[in-house]
């Protein structure tokens, strides 16, 4: 079987999703299958390339993408404050046209056209669209590329967002054979804005287990100059507002008044869409902060590592923090827990369905610095929790949240869904058994 899978980003861009992309395409390889990956291209990246057996093309900037590329990024921004609840008064479904809608769905006609490209070449079996970035696609192309069609929705999709918001996305769901929610909640929520249930599945989001392990001496303390006495709380995430970096400062500021010997580590970069948009100051933003707060020798701002730092990081660290304003699932927290860590996230979105209160780690409230600080006090204090806890959390990693559960998972959607379609040819049948 042949998978086309389609994405605003993949590598090198290094987030969740390229993640969760890269770790099912080498399983899917490792099955005998073939996968594509379609996204967008960045000037330093080549129109094509293949990256560990996938596949993958890249649409190029043309003069119709370059002018719908700023209300394009206006208009996600929209859906993920939409999304995320971010503004007190949200914009209506009817005001979309004055915030990029129809730029928006210009980005989406020239990855049409792309995947129309790519389909002419590899006559992929299967498509399937990753985020509402490309949601459009499957209603662009009904009636030009007969393959079951396949969404992955990645962030929240809950009741924080107005109804109208839902009913309109969901209408956009509707063209898919198969829609993909990582939790029960959003595929409640989901059903509940008038998704048909059969076409609803959950899936956790998941990782490739096996490579969250050293496997060499870890320096990481010796390269970043971090003291050997001090206790580390890592934080990875990229560098953007919804992330809430500046909470686990001011925490960090509380938890230096009883521990000086405390180290914070952020690593993570800007997102791609902010580059595109030359939005970039996050970071200048949350080092002034670090400053005024007296903190600039105990926090660290590493930016993107090797995948050799980011192992020695995990492994050396006493604790991960998310401390997310939003946040779809955090895979980092899964990362984590492969390393017998601790774990301290924000109570949104994605977060719980990793950290059992208490159990492998601890849930606070958003925004609430001083819960985070009592929560990483506690860690510090009391390292044995931080252990046990750090047990349990490798042990639930392996069970849920692993690439050989997403695999299975994916399998049993790609191999129902082609069969289908075969036999829908084969007989004549007017429609998808999945699409009735």
């Amino acid at each position: 079987m042949k998978i086309c899978t389609v994405s605003q980003s993949f590598y090198p861009y290094v987030g969740g999703v390229t993640r969760y992309l890269q770790a099912l395409g080498r399983r899917m390889i490792d099955r005998g299958d073939e996968m594509i990956v379609v996204h967008l291209k960045t000037p330093e990246m080549a129109d094509y390339e293949v990256v560990d057996g996938i596949r993958v093309y890249r649409l190029a900037e043309t003069d119709s993408l370059r002018e719908s590329m700023e209300g394009y990024l206006k208009f996600k921004e929209l859906i993920i404050d939409t999304t995320h609840g971010s503004k007190p008064t949200p914009v209506s479904v009817e005001d979309r046209f004055s915030h990029g809608y129809y730029d928006y769905l210009g980005f989406n006609v020239n990855m049409y056209e792309k995947v129309k490209e790519v389909y002419k070449a590899e006559k992929f079996d299967v498509l399937h669209v990753h985020d509402f970035q490309v949601m459009p696609l499957a209603f662009l192309l009904k009636d030009e590329i007969d393959v079951p069609m396949i969404f992955t929705w990645h962030i929240p999709f809950t009741t924080v967002m107005p109804a109208e918001w839902r009913e309109f996305l969901v209408r956009y769901m509707h063209y898919y054979d198969q829609i993909i929610f990582s939790t029960d909640e959003y595929v409640r929520t989901a059903v509940e804005s008038g998704l048909t249930p059969e076409r609803v599945i959950k899936i956790n989001p998941f990782i490739e287990t096996a490579e969250y392990k050293l496997t060499c001496e870890n320096r990481f303390r010796e390269k970043f100059g971090i003291p050997e006495k001090d206790h580390i709380v890592l934080c990875i995430s990229r560098m953007d507002p919804r992330k809430g970096q500046e909470f686990l400062i001011r925490a960090m500021a509380t938890v230096h008044q009883k521990h000086e010997d405390v180290t914070c580590v952020f690593i993570g970069n800007g997102s791609l869409s902010k580059k595109l948009m030359g939005r970039s100051g996050r970071l200048e933003e949350l080092k002034q902060l670090t400053e005024s707060l007296g903190l600039k020798e105990k926090v660290h701002f590493l930016g993107k590592v090797s995948q050799e730092d980011l192992l020695q990081a995990y492994d050396a660290c006493d604790m991960v923090v998310l401390p997310s304003v939003n946040e779809g699932f955090g895979l980092v927290l899964s990362e984590a827990m492969c390393f017998g860590k601790p774990l301290i996230g924000s109570n949104i979105g994605g977060i719980p369905e990793q950290i059992v209160d208490g159990v492998n780690g601890y849930l606070f409230r958003p925004t609430d610095h001083e819960e985070l600080a009592q929560y990483i006090l506690s860690l510090v204090e009391h390292p044995e929790i931080g252990k046990q806890m750090g047990a349990i959390g490798k042990e639930l990693v392996h069970m849920r949240f692993c690439v050989e559960r997403g695999f299975r998972d994916h399998c049993e959607i790609y191999d129902n869904i082609f069969l289908q379609r075969r036999v829908k040819d084969a007989t004549g049948a007017e429609s998808s058994m999945l699409t009735e």
